[in-house]
């Protein structure tokens, strides 16, 4: 993290100018307009427009590189128009077939800075002037652009850039040479009044923006190379340091981590099931007398019970009295 504080500033956001050059030249070109104004009122525009000119292709701003190690960022200010995988250009000398192209156009107001996308060094670069009569950069490959072939390496790690402008005038210059090292994020050219920017990334690269986000040059993120391999990718970004440039809805500030505080889990928690309910006491069977049956003390205390007698006949009965009756009188 970086220890400079920008808060006692008057004017934090106001972190861009003109080169030198812009002042000097766009302050010719209006007194040649007012002079030629002299002649005839209507050519002062003339010279009005072209010092507006001068100061958008010397329009240059102060950039503060993410801290971190193995990034890629965005060499250019810009939008992305595409990704997706490609074939480098011969120029570029990029071994391999695995290839993702990101496309980015830069607008003739954006600032005119190229930067180094990542730590390494410059291993060669080829220039080829263009045609005077292909002012405008309006589509990538039109001929007669003006377009530069930069590549950098570090290791077993490379990367491509192919800058295209229009070819009228000094709109493309690299200042450094084959051989120079540059740290992620150095100046390493200048881009003047818009242009194209294609930037070669290992296929492994998982690259983090999307079309139609706006890039800041030295500052936004693309991917993190692997400290373990060429090519791979962290998804994690580098946290922004004080000075860097904030987009809104496009800059990553960060990344909720999976593991600690403050994580949102989008799965849903499963109820927890509800404890059975305790088990009645067993009781004991409730006996239930029938009117209908008639129990005996032996059926209540479980015992089996006896068979009862036949009951005597009662004329029988009769009889042995009579005859018992009879008896007792004989023996009177």
């Amino acid at each position: 993290m970086s220890d400079q504080d920008f808060s006692r500033k008057s004017f934090p956001w106001l972190r861009s100018g003109f080169d030198l050059e812009g002042y000097v030249g766009a302050l010719a070109a209006w007194l040649v307009g007012i002079l030629l104004g002299i002649l005839w009122g209507p050519l002062f525009w003339l010279g009005f427009i072209a010092a507006i000119v001068i100061l958008f292709a010397t329009r240059t701003a102060e950039r503060t590189p993410p801290q971190a190690q193995d990034l890629i960022i965005a060499p250019t200010d810009g939008v992305i128009v595409s990704v997706g995988g490609a074939t480098p250009p011969d120029e570029l000398r990029l071994e391999g077939t695995q290839w993702t192209r990101i496309r980015v156009a830069i607008g003739p107001t954006k600032t005119n800075g190229v930067h180094a996308p990542m730590d390494g060094a410059i291993d060669h670069v080829i220039s080829e002037i263009g045609d005077p009569a292909a002012f405008a950069a309006m589509r990538p490959d039109r001929p007669g652009l003006t377009v530069a072939f930069v590549s950098l390496v570090s290791g077993a790690r490379a990367v491509g850039m192919r800058l295209a402008t229009g070819g009228l005038g000094p709109r493309l210059e690299i200042a450094n040479e084959a051989g120079d090292a540059v740290r992620l994020g150095r100046n390493i050219g200048t881009l003047r009044l818009g242009g194209w920017c294609d930037l070669y990334l290992p296929g492994d690269v998982d690259v983090l923006p999307l079309p139609g986000q706006t890039l800041i040059g030295a500052e936004t993120v693309i991917g993190r190379f692997d400290g373990t391999g060429a090519g791979t990718v962290h998804t994690e970004t580098a946290e922004p340091e004080p000075g860097q440039t904030l987009i809104g809805a496009e800059t990553v500030i960060g990344r909720v981590d999976g593991t600690g505080a403050g994580t949102v889990h989008t799965e849903t928690a499963e109820p927890e099931p509800e404890p059975a309910p305790d088990p009645e006491p067993e009781t004991e069977p409730e006996i239930t007398i029938n009117e209908e049956d008639e129990l005996t003390l032996e059926e209540l205390a479980g015992d089996e019970p006896t068979e009862p007698e036949d009951e005597e006949d009662v004329s029988e009965m009769f009889a042995r009295l009579r005859k018992e009756a009879k008896k007792i009188q004989d023996e009177d």
